[in-house]
């Protein structure tokens, strides 16, 4: 307080003086001589005089159309200050705030109730103060507070905002400004709303008046109504009924409120980073701010399309099944080759990190797709895209920054001896044209492949893979390809991968006294379709010397194990202190857009350059370059590496705790984030392919994607986001036991 009596101008004798927190003006409750008590607010802005003025008379007029106290005006004019500022007079209303109750459907019901009658008080009220008066507190103006994202310290907070925020941009912008306008409260938290036997009973701080659209109004208070609570949608489709037994709203308004109510508590969470920033440590800033993001990181698991049809059903609102109209199109216009997951097709709308969206409204936990490598949809890597595709899109045959950015950050990844790249679209394109390379560097066409390797869909790419030349459908092994077995422990031919590379150096001895010497050996540090299983160690540090001294080409495929994946490691071939003469990337590279590399030692590059030029179309344009670059700023900033180290080492560890108590599972394969699970019948060890597909399917109905692979089928295949979290482990090991007891295994 100044040199002056800031309560002199008031009719009352004040007995007590309590200051309050506050944010915008100094509050002080004050006890009456008389017993009453009041709020009196110290505004220091008197540019705010006129607005504050036409917020008591808002504040005023509710009063008198509300069932409920208002925090109006108890005097009826503002006072002013030598200084400038000025002050007002409220009434105090006492009672137990909304956030210190337990939220009933009945309390929401009611609370629905009021929303729509102060919408119905306010439709036609005109303040052309509170119109004119524009902040970042207006939901209309949520994107201005992305410039404060970059205050928020920790990464993996920070993409949870960023994607809620272009959720925004994309979903609510445009039809946001599209609504009619009206003067809302703005601020109906659970600290502004009083309550008394589950009806509200008052409702106070009028300070973020703002003309906007009604619908943001029900967003802000849904988004604290939810806060902390294990049924959100139980209390949203109840204040949504009570709402609409007063208002009415259209399905458009509805489907905002999705996006609206994570957009606010974003806004929040910033403002509170900020603050904090500027060092500001008042406890009311923040007071909210591990909830917000409690429900922010929960709202990942919620369906878009499940809260849009929950909150519609008092329209009278039925799903249809789209998956039957879907299969019949697809059978119509598409290749039979093309396969389903699942006995049960799933229709997907949309997806978030870990999480898949079914046109249902079933959210999925994606234990199994390893492309979105960072996460599906991460908005760094989706605003790149879009940054550089609005730019400049060309091919190799120009200059630009983007390859040569790329190119050199991505080969200080490697030894030294890996000092050129080649991009291209796929892994199945880089796999070839490894192949290619080592060809035309050492004049010989024969390869050497794993049994049950897989290294992409070309021409060349079915012929050095075992698991489809060997499969159904396939035509058996080319003259030109010798198949070396593969060094597997659990089950395996041998003891020891270093037995097991020696059996492969006598056969390739064998190849080379029929002079028949091949050009490469191509192997997957652990075989993905061979089950994931890790190769023996020993084996690849045993043969990889001789097939150098040898002179022939080693390639390491790391499109399913690279970037990180392994955790321990960022490329699988590390895993066995060995540098391979290339390496073969993929789409994960680029979350899933097309993208692929060969990395080679300058010795093959030179002599791949024989005079007939390479070029790919695509390959290493600026936005798979821009793209690329985001992918590796993520696995950084979020340190993803590491994170998938330590989630794959909580999962072995529940996993072999499991097996136990489960013999069908027969052999635990973990590396990083790329997980197998063996089943198998536990009398005779036959691999159960019956049965594991069952558990797929059964997993699936719980809401978990998995896959099954190996020569036998019978292996659980994971190989999730590396956003995948301890608490997805945690749900992935309740559902898999859920579907073990479900499905038992017939000896």
């Amino acid at each position: 307080m100044s040199n002056y009596d800031l309560f002199a101008p008031y009719p009352v004798s004040p007995t007590k003086i309590i200051r309050l927190a506050g944010y915008g003006s100094a509050n002080y409750k004050v006890e009456d001589l008389t017993g009453q008590t009041y709020l009196v607010k110290h505004h220091m802005d008197p540019e705010s005089f006129k607005r504050i003025e036409a917020e008591n008379k808002i504040m005023a007029h509710l009063s008198a159309q509300l069932p409920i106290e208002v925090s109006s005006p108890s005097y009826n004019k503002l006072i002013t200050y030598p200084d400038g500022s000025f002050s007002r007079m409220l009434c105090f209303i006492n009672g137990v705030f909304l956030k210190d109750v337990e939220t009933t459907p009945e309390l929401s019901f009611n609370f629905g109730k009021i929303i729509a009658l102060s919408h119905q008080a306010l439709g036609s009220y005109k303040a052309v103060e509170i119109e004119a008066f524009d902040h970042k507190w207006n939901l209309m103006n949520c994107l201005d507070s992305v410039e404060d994202m970059n205050l928020i310290p920790d990464h993996s907070q920070r993409k949870i905002v960023n994607y809620f925020l272009e959720q925004y941009k994309q979903n609510c912008a445009d039809p946001l400004r599209k609504l009619p306008k009206q003067i809302i409260h703005n601020d109906l938290n659970d600290w502004n709303v009083l309550v008394s036997d589950n009806e509200i009973k008052g409702i106070i701080d009028f300070g973020d008046l703002c003309y906007a659209p009604k619908i943001c109004d029900l967003a802000i208070a849904m988004a604290y109504l939810l806060l902390d609570t294990p049924t959100p949608l139980i209390k949203a489709i109840a204040l949504i009924e009570g709402y609409l037994s007063i208002q009415k709203l259209d399905e458009k308004e509805i489907e905002l409120l999705y996006y609206l109510i994570p957009a606010r508590l974003c806004v929040s969470v910033i403002s509170s980073n900020k603050e904090r920033s500027q060092g500001n440590t008042e406890d009311y800033i923040f007071v909210t701010e591990n909830k917000a993001w409690a429900l922010l990181s929960k709202w990942f698991e919620m369906n878009p399309i499940l809260f849009r049809n929950s909150l519609m059903k008092p329209f009278g609102f039925q799903q249809l099944n789209s998956v039957p109209t879907l299969i019949s199109k697809r059978k119509k216009h598409l290749s039979s080759a093309l396969s389903l997951s699942f006995d049960d097709p799933i229709h997907m709308t949309s997806a978030a990190f870990q999480y898949m969206y079914a046109a249902n409204g079933d959210t999925y936990l994606d234990a199994y797709n390893n492309i979105p490598h960072v996460g599906h949809c991460h908005p760094e890597v989706t605003q790149a895209a879009a940054r550089q595709i609005n730019k400049l899109n060309t091919n190799t045959r120009y200059l630009y920054e983007a390859l040569m950015g790329y190119s050199e950050r991505l080969l200080k990844y490697f030894p030294n001896a890996l000092d050129k790249v080649i991009f291209v679209n796929s892994g199945s394109e880089a796999s070839d044209l490894a192949i290619r390379i080592a060809q035309n560097h050492t004049s010989n066409k024969h390869i050497l492949v794993l049994a049950d390797g897989y290294h992409g869909h070309t021409r060349m790419g079915i012929d050095i893979s075992a698991y489809k030349f060997d499969g159904k459908g396939g035509d058996g092994v080319n003259e030109n390809i010798t198949v070396l077995p593969l060094p597997k422990i659990y089950q395996g031919l041998q003891s020891s991968g270093k037995a097991y590379a020696l059996e492969a150096i006598n056969i390739i001895d064998n190849l080379l006294a029929q002079g028949i010497t091949p050009a490469a050996f191509i192997a997957e540090p652990i075989s993905g379709c061979g089950g994931q299983v890790p190769l023996a160690s020993g084996y690849l540090q045993t043969l990889y010397p001789y097939l150098k001294q040898k002179g022939i080409v080693c390639i390491s495929d790391e499109v399913q194990v690279g970037f990180g994946r392994m955790g321990s490691v960022f490329w699988g071939y590390e895993l066995y202190d060995i540098v391979p003469d290339l390496v073969v990337l993929g789409k994960p590279m680029g979350n899933g857009h097309p993208i692929g590399g060969v990395v080679s030692t300058l010795a093959l590059s030179e002599s791949f350059d024989n005079g007939m030029e390479f070029f790919s179309s695509f390959g290493g344009n600026p936005v798979s370059m821009q793209i690329a670059h985001a992918v590796l700023d993520v696995i950084e900033h979020e340190h993803l590496q590491a994170h998938a180290a330590q989630v794959g080492s909580y999962f072995d560890e529940c996993a072999k705790s499991l097996a136990l108590h489960y013999p069908q599972i027969g052999d635990v394969r973990n590396q990083g984030l790329f997980l197998g699970l063996e089943l198998v019948h536990p009398t005779t060890l036959a691999p159960a392919t019956a049965y594991a597909s069952k558990i797929k399917n059964e997993l699936k109905r719980r809401l978990i994607l998995t896959g099954t692979d190996g020569p036998k089928d019978n292996v659980l295949k994971l190989k999730p986001p590396l956003c995948f979290t301890i608490q997805n482990v945690n749900q992935f090991f309740e559902a898999f036991e859920g579907a073990l007891k479900q499905t038992p295994l017939l000896h």
